[in-house]
């Protein structure tokens, strides 16, 4: 392990120390939440930049190590992993969808077709032939060259196929055919979903045992299971839409991956309660209740009635002082909800005052 890391403060090798002490420090509460022996976690994140302008391995990797240093102050559940991270269109630019790099931004994609007609019957697109998956695998490479299996790996992050053919066809056209031609939007999708299973199929064989759960925006721990997928899409579909295509699409992932985590955008509370009937390998959601971290959070009670009772873990995320995020908890709070509290980012003195609030409060609740 070379010992000289940009940004980093401390030699490579006593990082991977004060790692092992952090893993082992969380690991009996993160098996205790995913064997149901605990019903809470709660996760506090420090500022990162690790989703912005990253172009190259070494510099993904410096990045992630940044993270992970400062995670080490953090008091939370979480297990920080490095996270080969460029942008949301990974799966797009295996369609011949052109990357935009940005200075000091995260990178965009731009959609190549415009019809329904121009992708029908469009073959599987060869993820080898993609820039970005083989940034992706080199990036997995560096990471593994670097620090072996000493601090986890996950996946990339991974658009849905109802996210991914929006960033392949004109999004209007997506959301349109779903209502006027849904076999065709189907056909679509699925060539997306053999795309996700095959790439993260490779990622995970790669990554080996440095693997870890459920991955991009999720609380990552022992005996966790699942890959987490966006699916941004969920919030601006109709609940028919959503039962029909959006979340069989995702169970399909769920059904390869060993269980899904979904995370979306906005707020879509409003076909929740259907997950448990349509998307059965779901694990875990992940979403807004705070309009300082979202412009369309979910209510706190919508997704507590949706959830309650299903096993399906809750990453509730929020932000604001610690009364406001107290206030916000208690309005989410049922016996028979697996909740995860991802209370916004803190630096290190502020995260363990507020744990110790919501851990008091979620122990007396719960006990």
């Amino acid at each position: 392990m070379s010992a000289t890391i940009p940004g980093l403060d401390m030699p490579l090798t006593t990082l991977v120390d004060r790692y092992q002490k952090l893993r082992a420090d969380r690991d009996g509460r993160q098996r205790a939440f995913a064997e149901g022996r605990r019903p809470y976690l709660i996760f506090h994140t420090p500022p990162a930049s690790i989703w912005g302008d990253i172009r190259t391995p070494e510099a993904c990797f410096a990045a992630n190590i940044q993270y992970v240093a400062r995670c080490l102050d953090t008091a939370s559940d979480d297990l920080p992993a490095l996270e080969p991270w460029f942008g949301t269109g990974v799966y797009a630019n295996m369609f011949g969808c052109p990357y935009v790099w940005r200075e000091d931004n995260a990178p965009a994609v731009h959609y190549r077709y415009h019809t329904l007609d121009e992708v029908a019957g469009l073959p599987k697109p060869r993820w080898a032939d993609s820039e970005i998956a083989r940034l992706v695998l080199d990036t997995i490479r560096y990471f593994k060259a670097r620090t072996g299996d000493a601090i986890p790996i996950v996946w990339t992050d991974t658009q849905s196929a109802s996210d991914t053919a929006t960033l392949v066809l004109d999004a209007c056209e997506v959301l349109a055919g779903c209502i006027t031609e849904p076999q065709a939007v189907l056909k679509f999708m699925g060539t997306i979903n053999e795309l996700v299973i095959e790439f993260s199929q490779v990622q995970a064989e790669l990554i080996g045992d440095a693997i870890v759960h459920p991955g991009h925006i999720m609380l990552n721990g022992a005996g966790l299971r699942g890959m987490s997928i966006s699916d941004d899409n969920l919030a601006v579909a109709s609940p028919d839409v959503n039962r029909r295509i959006n979340l069989p699409m995702n169970d399909q992932i769920g059904q390869a991956m060993g269980g899904v985590a979904i995370h979306s955008c906005g707020c879509f509370s409003h076909s929740m309660a259907m997950v448990p009937e349509v998307c059965p390998s779901c694990v875990a959601i992940d979403c807004a209740l705070d309009g300082r971290i979202d412009p369309n959070p979910n209510e706190p009670e919508a997704v507590r009635d949706a959830l309650a009772g299903t096993g399906i873990a809750l990453h509730a995320r929020m932000a604001g002082g610690l009364d406001d995020v107290i206030a916000r908890v208690k309005r989410l709070l049922h016996p028979d909800l697996r909740l995860i509290v991802h209370a916004g980012f803190a630096d290190a003195p502020d995260s363990h005052r507020r744990y110790e609030a919501l851990d008091t409060l979620l122990a007396e609740y719960y006990a």
